[in-house]
């Protein structure tokens, strides 16, 4: 060890690497880095919104393409090259000891990006799986890339020249799969300029994925980039290659060129998101080996989407794990694209193609692409029309294929009782149910073959408040549970609000399926719950010229539980006593409650989220609430003398929680979903499908800045963060590179 120590190579990589870090691109890189990162994620990102997530996937994901100019930065050319010619190594040992100073500079940069992290854990959790695969396929990016630069200035030797060629031809390798967006090419072409894009192979590492493939493509070019960073440098020296070293040079190409197509014949990917996200699990692997017959799943992909999207590979892996699960089940992959017979096939299925826009310098043209899934088994096929993602493919292939394999349709009747309308005030129910893998049935309660109609219904009954529900449609709601026909998800509340306008709070006209709730063990209290987890929503004033962020107590955000795995969002919910049935859902310790004023002539309650806010909460008493239950085992009807032994009743004190508008409010990149992940959830599970309901939920994770309760806390902490990184790393990274620089002044001028 001492010897290697003091080797010659390790004596000048380090008088090198202590001058590198004098030079001051690096701090300016440094800054660079960070601040970009920063502002990117949360600021243009808007973090800090309604609609934050602490989901790294847009943190990492656009740091490759800032590298396009850091990584040129690093590598350009300083005074003391100069010198290189009279070090004693020979020409290959002068390259890896430039290289390894880049490269341990660079690691050095990636170092700053670990505060931006810790901040983000700070407001939600984060999932530190990615951050190891991501930093560890960035050090496998830098290291590729700074060996191309290496080679450019190696040809080039002009600094300034190689810098801009370094920057330009990197900007190319970067975002080569994206040039199908914007130019019609032969399908052959995008798969090379695919192969050949270094952002695209950083994809898997930022969504917890390390896969062989990306490894051995960065390493490969790596390798090849310093072999002929050498060969260059050697033929500027006036070394003339004899025709051994020639053919070396040859071999050296065709290797590196076999070895990155071939990899992706022969590959190893290694999921460790939190949840095995990518990877079938233990429900897919025994359901493949109860299969009595074969299952053949098609994935019909349009070769654009191929070439333009990371993640239609993560589709084809997943398909392709998950079909070597079981002797029983196979999986192939068509193009819809070459064969207009199976375009016919697809739309005979009910498979439409989607729009995929390609913009040009002097027009805009639309193609259609498919991304499709046919299972078939026994005869009988499912589909999956559209997917861009495998984040949820598990659950949407085994829900699918449970649905064959019983023979059973999995139906859903959803009844809105309060006057409002599924394809107006609902509009997200249907899609998302279909989407799901429900057949969902739209009951009118206002007509008058309702309950005919009801009763020739079977499956989860799905009621969306019940203002407007008389007596003898109740009857028919109760008749339907007693009599076995279906369990039911109540979304019911004795008070309604005045969403579209004011907000005012008020007594429903009736409130007989709350009196069947309350027959059965469900009390609704005379209060409207509030927490302080809650939603944080943007108010204008009236002529929208100025607005204000805010936290809405009367909108509770219920954190991640047992039966709202991604959390949830609750609009004026009653807290709920209960007698013979269970908890299903609850607030925080820090909710407490406002009770309604029957006297008030304009709303029971105060919603104002101006005057809420101002008002003193020292006198409220703060405790965990029940807002969600479930009713199990014997119930006796209240209408009727019908009983049953194993009522299952999921009861919400919220009519609200998937009302189109009221998720407008709320929807953002985090949190568009988790209230329909959890109507999904309870719908299984009132179907008798646990072990689906339970793989949904592993899907689901949440990433909403729920840490945070208090509108001061998160003002504080935000302050804190962007002051932090935006102005204190920035400042100390400068300071340090003054002090590098004046050390090295002070030094030359004693």
């Amino acid at each position: 060890m001492k010897n290697f120590l003091n080797s010659p190579a390790i004596k000048i990589f380090s008088a090198r690497f202590k001058k590198q870090l004098k030079m001051p691109q690096v701090y300016i890189s440094a800054v660079l880095l960070s601040v970009f990162t920063s502002v990117n994620f949360f600021i243009k990102n808007q973090f800090f919104s309604a609609g934050g997530t602490t989901d790294l996937v847009m943190y990492f994901s656009n740091i490759p393409y800032i590298l396009v100019i850091i990584i040129p930065v690093l590598c350009y050319k300083s005074s003391f090259s100069a010198y290189d010619d009279f070090i004693p190594l020979s020409p290959f040992k002068k390259i890896l000891v430039n290289y390894t100073g880049i490269i341990c500079i660079y690691i050095i940069m990636l170092l700053l990006l670990i505060p931006g992290i810790i901040f983000i854990n700070f407001f939600g959790d984060v999932d530190f799986s990615q951050v190891f695969t991501a930093f560890f396929c960035l050090i496998f990016y830098g290291s590729c890339i700074s060996a191309l630069c290496i080679l450019i200035s190696k040809i080039f030797s002009q600094s300034v020249i190689s810098l801009i060629i370094c920057v330009v031809i990197l900007s190319v390798f970067s975002t080569s799969h994206l040039f199908a967006v914007y130019v019609a090419l032969p399908e052959f072409l995008g798969v090379i300029l695919k192969e050949i894009s270094f952002s695209w192979h950083f994809d898997a590492a930022s969504k917890s994925i390390i896969d062989s493939r990306d490894f051995i493509f960065f390493a490969a070019c790596t390798f090849l980039f310093l072999y002929l960073a050498y060969l260059a440098e050697c033929s500027k020296k006036g070394k003339r290659f004899l025709s051994k070293e020639k053919l070396t040079a040859v071999l050296a190409v065709f290797v590196f060129l076999l070895t990155v197509f071939d990899c992706t014949r022969y590959y190893t990917r290694f999921d460790l998101s939190k949840n095995k996200t990518y990877t079938p699990g233990t429900f897919s692997k025994n359901l493949i080996n109860s299969l009595n017959e074969p299952v053949k799943i098609t994935y019909y992909c349009s070769s654009s989407l191929n070439s333009l999207y990371p993640q239609i590979r993560d589709i084809k892996d997943f398909l392709s794990s998950y079909s070597t699960m079981g002797k029983n089940i196979s999986f192939i992959i068509k193009n819809p694209d070459r064969d207009e017979n199976i375009k016919n096939v697809l739309q005979n299925m009910g498979i439409s193609p989607q729009q995929l826009r390609s913009v040009s310098r002097n027009s805009t043209e639309y193609t259609y692409v498919y991304s499709a899934i046919v299972i078939e088994y026994s005869g009988n096929t499912e589909t999956i029309p559209f997917l861009m993602s495998a984040a949820s493919l598990e659950y949407d292939i085994d829900g699918r294929l449970l649905h064959l394999v019983s023979g059973n349709s999995r139906s859903v009747n959803i009844i809105t009782g309060n006057g409002m309308t599924l394809d107006y005030d609902y509009s997200y129910v249907i899609p998302w149910l279909s989407s799901q893998g429900f057949e969902c049935n739209d009951l009118d309660v206002f007509s008058s073959d309702f309950e005919e109609k009801l009763s020739r219904c079977t499956g989860p009954l799905l009621v969306l408040g019940d203002g407007e529900i008389p007596v003898e449609k109740a009857i028919a709601v109760e008749n339907y549970i007693l009599q076995g026909r279906g369990n039911a998800l109540f979304a019911v509340s004795p008070y309604n609000a005045d969403i579209e306008n004011s907000w005012y709070i008020l007594k429903n006209r009736y409130t007989n399926i709350v009196e069947i709730a309350e027959n059965w063990g469900v009390y609704f209290k005379d209060e409207i719950a509030a927490d302080v987890s809650c939603e944080r929503i943007s108010m204008y004033s009236d002529d929208n010229t100025d607005s204000k962020v805010l936290n809405y107590p009367q909108w509770i955000s219920l954190l991640p539980q047992e039966n709202a795995k991604a959390g949830l969002t609750l609009f004026w919910a009653s807290p709920l006593e209960l007698s013979d049935a269970e908890p299903y859902l609850i607030t925080s310790p820090a909710s407490y409650s406002y009770k309604t004023d029957s006297d008030s002539p304009e709303s029971l309650v105060q919603t104002n989220p101006f005057l809420l806010e101002e008002q003193d909460k020292s006198g409220f008493e703060y405790k965990t609430q029940i807002v969600g239950a479930r009713i199990r085992g014997k119930r006796e009807g209240l209408y009727t003398t019908f009983s049953r032994d194993d009522v299952d009743v999921i009861v919400i004190p919220d009519q609200y929680f998937v009302n189109t508008l009221m998720n407008s409010y709320t929807g953002s990149t985090a949190n568009d979903f988790h209230n329909f992940l959890f109507l999904t959830n309870a719908l299984l599970k009132l179907n008798g499908e646990e072990e689906l309901a339970a793989l949904q939920e592993k899907t689901s994770r949440d990433t909403s800045l729920y840490k945070i309760r208090t509108e001061e806390e998160f003002l504080r902490l935000k302050n804190i963060t962007l002051i932090f990184l935006l102005i204190i790393i920035p400042s100390l990274i400068v300071t340090g590179g003054f002090f590098a620089f004046f050390k090295t002044k002070k030094i030359r001028q004693n």
